[in-house]
């Protein structure tokens, strides 16, 4: 218990300096609605829930254009690892013979399908994404409340989920509204807006005007990663359709970024124990030291355990390699590995 509460202190403490990292959940599992339990209209849910899947994995341009893709969604049956009904809720405007369907797809058979193909492939572990939204109705603009906009809190939440993007909302405390209006949102010099969300310390960040009209919802978007501006927008739609093209368009984005081709190199992962970190300012320069290594693709913190602070690593190539690149930094030193067990390793901070 005590090394629970212990390790609860540290992640508080440390939740507004180090990068949000989230390992999503379920990645290729999804619930989508079966027209009926006829054969024809379970292959085309199946069919449907392997698309949704595939353009939340993979990387690249016009993904459901791809040869490759469509030859597997024509025989995405084949892909099921296992499906379950169930009824549909109440309120789902759907027929009566309509149902509800859990599907889990083989990620392995998936890997290996698309091995000689371009596409990459982005794992589980993904940046949150700062979303900072103004809506716009009646002719008022307001900073996006969760409690007092529960429509809009619902569509981000369902696009988020579609699309495996983690998303983090500003807390807007008392110093954060002093500092930040809906104009520095709107505006498009975005050094302010961009100064405020450094608190987050997060990788990416999303700014959106939502407007509702008579009969649908506009919006316009700007994303700002890896030192770029980029902007969209999305006309006349409903609020599922607008918020959605909001979160594909971060995950276009992140996932040429972040991921790999699997017949390249292997994406393994350790978990790195670093001994002598002492406050703040040795925890961000273990994480950032770690992020900074080319062979790794996310490093998360976990915990700590016995006097150490606990990541795990995912990083791209040989152990050997990871180890030789930890070390060559004359940050960390390595401590006895014959002692040490195979999916994890121990470092010590050196001190300046």
């Amino acid at each position: 218990m005590k090394v629970a509460i212990r390790a609860l202190l540290i992640c508080l403490w440390i939740v507004c300096q180090t990068s949000y990292a989230v390992e999503v959940e379920r990645l290729y599992e999804v619930e989508v609605v079966a027209e009926s339990e006829l054969e024809n209209d379970r292959v085309a849910a199946i069919r449907h829930a392997l698309s949704i899947v595939l353009t939340r994995v993979l990387a690249g341009n016009d993904i459901l254009q791809d040869d490759t893709v469509n030859a597997v969604l024509m025989n995405a049956i084949y892909y099921v690892d296992e499906y379950q009904y169930s009824l549909v809720a109440t309120d789902a405007n759907v027929g009566e013979s309509a149902r509800l369907m859990r599907v889990l797809f083989d990620e392995k058979l998936l890997i290996d399908v698309f091995r000689p193909s371009q596409l990459g492939f982005w794992n589980e572990i993904r940046p949150a994404t700062l979303v900072w939204l103004v809506v716009e109705q009646d002719g008022k603009k307001l900073l996006f409340d969760a409690d007092l906009m529960p429509e809009v809190d619902a569509a981000i939440n369902k696009a988020s989920a579609q699309k495996k993007i983690p998303v983090l909302y500003p807390i807007q405390d008392l110093k954060e509204t002093r500092s930040l209006s809906v104009n520095d949102v709107l505006s498009a010099y975005s050094t302010h807006l961009l100064e405020v969300s450094q608190r987050y310390d997060v990788v990416s960040t999303l700014a959106g005007k939502m407007v509702k009209e008579e009969a649908c919802w506009k919006v316009e978007w700007t994303f700002y990663f890896d030192a770029k501006i980029e902007q969209w927008r999305s006309e006349c739609g409903s609020i599922n359709q607008v918020v959605l093209t909001g979160i594909q368009g971060v995950y276009d984005r992140l996932s040429k970024y972040y991921a790999v081709k699997p017949d390249i190199k292997k994406i393994a992962s350790v978990i790195l124990k670093v001994a002598n970190i002492n406050g703040m300012k040795d925890l961000t320069k273990v994480i950032g030291y770690l992020e900074s290594l080319s062979m790794i693709k996310t490093a998360t913190w976990v915990s700590v355990e016995d006097g150490y602070n606990v990541y795990r690593v995912f990083y791209q190539g040989r152990r050997e390699d990871l180890n030789d690149a930890l070390a060559n930094g004359q940050l960390l030193r390595r401590e006895d590995f014959s002692r040490q067990k195979v999916a994890e390793v121990k470092y010590k901070l050196l001190i300046e």
